[in-house]
């Protein structure tokens, strides 16, 4: 009877000294705290921002102070890190209390001006989705709280959230110092179908429902190829026509070549050049010689220009979709996208 009359006795005590001991937990200890606060101030006054930060955020663990946020904000607006510089420092505006001495209300205004200025170099997103829904942003996790924006870095963004196997995936630009919305919604899907596997299409409504037994997962459809870009297509077409025009203007030259150097033989008179040294006989030979170099070059450009006008033509209409072929009665029918 003594024995359990201890055991009761002791009981309080023990509740007493946990229940401290969970207190002290959660606030942690003050002389730790205070020690992380002055390595945390010495660093900043050494230039070392990114330390500084650090020890801000362990103080922040430790005991969620004011001072620990409204550091941590103005820290990362030095170091560079607008979006977390917006999340810390509205943060602190939320848990500042009321300053009462002409130091405070400075120190106030200071990190209100740090958040303003981080607004300016920051994007925000409004992500409406599902409830319970687990947003991704750019693949980092990203939690919403109640109507408040996320904040980015201005630049494209790839937004997905994911509920009970249904994914919602959106692409979004966010300017700097502006604020976009971006809805996820998922595809309606009938009762009893089950959800799709990842990277595979979902069955059509109405459809039967599968037989049991082992069978191949259908691939998903090839996405279509990018279509022609104008820029190439009218490069290719000018390209061509301009090869071909040299070739035409080579040729030309080269009949009249021709010309010039029979007329050169012609006026040597009846041997026609049977001796090349005199001077009419070298000028008629050197318009020969001329005459089957512009030949060369006036084929070579036009073969060229036809090579180049083929590719065009056939970046230009090669089939980017899969091709259908139709049998009736008025013969075959090739259906693609071009």
């Amino acid at each position: 009877m003594l024995r359990n009359t201890r055991r009761v006795a002791a009981l309080p005590l023990c509740i007493a000294l946990l229940a401290g001991a969970a207190e002290g937990r959660a606030e942690g200890p003050p002389e730790a705290v205070a020690r992380l606060m002055a390595q945390a101030n010495a660093a900043a006054r050494e230039d070392r921002l990114a330390d500084s930060r650090d020890l801000w955020m362990a103080v922040w663990r430790l005991e969620r102070a004011q001072v620990a946020a409204c550091n941590i904000g103005a820290l990362s607006l030095r170091l560079g890190d607008a979006p977390a510089a917006v999340r810390w420092l509205s943060l602190c505006k939320e848990i500042m209390r009321a300053p009462r001495t002409p130091a405070e209300r400075a120190l106030v205004a200071s990190r209100l001006s740090d958040l303003a200025r981080a607004r300016q170099l920051a994007g925000e997103l409004h992500v409406v989705a599902p409830a319970g829904s687990k947003i991704t942003i750019d693949g980092a996790p990203a939690e919403l709280e109640g109507d408040k924006p996320i904040p980015v870095a201005p630049g494209h963004h790839v937004v997905r959230a994911v509920l009970d196997g249904n994914v919602a995936t959106a692409e979004i630009d966010v300017p700097r110092g502006e604020a976009r919305e971006v809805v996820l919604t998922f595809s309606a899907r009938p009762a009893g179908v089950p959800a799709p596997l990842p990277g595979l299409p979902a069955a059509p409504a109405g459809a039967p429902a599968p037989r049991p037994g082992p069978r191949a997962s259908p691939l998903p459809p090839s996405p279509p190829r990018p279509g022609p870009r104008p820029e190439l297509v009218a490069g290719g077409f000018g390209l061509s026509a301009t090869l071909a025009a040299i070739g035409g203007v080579m040729l030309v030259g080269a009949e009249k070549k021709d010309d010039a150097g029979d007329t050169a033989a012609l006026s040597a008179g009846p041997n026609r050049c049977f001796r090349l040294t005199r001077p009419i006989c070298q000028q008629s030979a050197s318009a020969y010689d001329d005459a089957i170099a512009y030949r060369g070059v006036g084929l070579a450009g036009l073969i060229a220009g036809g090579a180049v006008l083929a590719a065009t033509l056939g970046y230009t209409f090669y089939p980017r979709g899969p091709a259908e072929i139709t049998v009736s009665a008025n013969g075959l029918t090739l259906t693609s996208s071009f």
